[in-house]
């Protein structure tokens, strides 16, 4: 499954979702995204090199190896430079599910991907997804408007 509505529906079904890219800090998106997940009823497990625990005391995993067993998914918002690094580790860990979240990826990855056997879900914005609010909701009134949401 690539990019089609079932693919974002199968990903978004998990309830432990690894987070590659959380940020500690609030403006920046993998905060963003870590704790709207978390207020719409995700277990999401934060992943960033350095370590230690969000604010209000979830472990962040070093990497995707350290990540415990129940996560079968990643949502992945970093670099595009240091996507396809965490992208193996998590084909090395068999996950099921992956999100590259827009621009996080490359045309390069994408192909790689493709021929993974594995749900992917890329060049998307997981917030106009998961239960969008706010302006997430407006964006994908917008996409759905135009036809290009996953179908």
């Amino acid at each position: 499954m690539r990019n089609s509505k079932a693919s974002v529906d199968a990903f978004l079904e998990q309830t432990h979702i690894g987070l590659a890219g959380y940020s500690r800090h609030p403006k920046k998106f993998g905060f963003l995204v870590y704790k709207t997940l978390k207020e719409k009823g995700y277990t999401v497990h934060p992943v960033n090199p350095a370590g230690g625990t969000t604010p209000e005391g979830t472990p962040i995993h070093p990497d995707v190896g350290s990540l415990p067993g129940e996560v079968r998914a990643l949502l992945v918002v970093t670099r595009p430079e240091v996507t396809p690094a965490v992208v193996d580790q998590a084909l090395e860990r068999g996950f099921g599910h992956l999100w590259i979240q827009q621009m996080s990826g490359s045309k390069d990855l994408r192909s790689r991907l493709e021929k993974e056997e594995i749900n992917v879900v890329y060049d998307r914005c997981v917030l106009m997804h998961a239960h969008p609010t706010g302006i997430h909701k407006w964006h994908r009134w917008i996409l759905s408007v135009f036809g290009r949401l996953p179908k």
